[in-house]
């Protein structure tokens, strides 16, 4: 019945890959900028955010 908007099969496994691939890069690079953010400046906005007085 929905035969008609079956590609061909390497073409879904393109898509499939490709798609697993930009997901894969981006989990990758929360984990990377969320353990090691590379921000020592401590005139940064996120300093005067997390402030302890606030």
């Amino acid at each position: 019945m929905h035969d008609h908007m079956m590609g061909p099969f390497w073409g879904n496994v393109v898509v499939v890959a490709i798609g697993g691939a930009i997901t894969i890069g981006c989990i990758a690079a929360m984990f990377r900028m969320l353990f090691h953010p590379g921000e020592n400046d401590p005139d940064h906005v996120k300093r005067r955010i997390l402030r302890e007085d606030r």
